[in-house]
């Protein structure tokens, strides 16, 4: 038996990702506190918090303050 197939490779950002967060949002992480979402690359959110300074972070690691 002879199975024929085609793939392609399809890159993209999670959809929950994509929409679920805006420049400027604010966002709490538990060990960094408070801060606000100054980019957004697929996944991972670049966050400019109160005390920690600029960090980037897994969008799972924070949540909508």
């Amino acid at each position: 038996t002879v199975i024929e197939g085609e793939g392609r490779l399809v890159a993209t950002a999670d959809p929950k990702a994509a929409s679920g967060w805006t420049r400027g949002q604010r966002v709490f992480h538990q060990k960094f506190g408070y801060g606000s979402v100054r980019a957004i690359e697929g996944n991972k959110l670049v966050v400019a918090f109160e005390k920690a300074g600029e960090k980037k972070v897994i969008d799972t690691f924070v949540e909508k303050a």
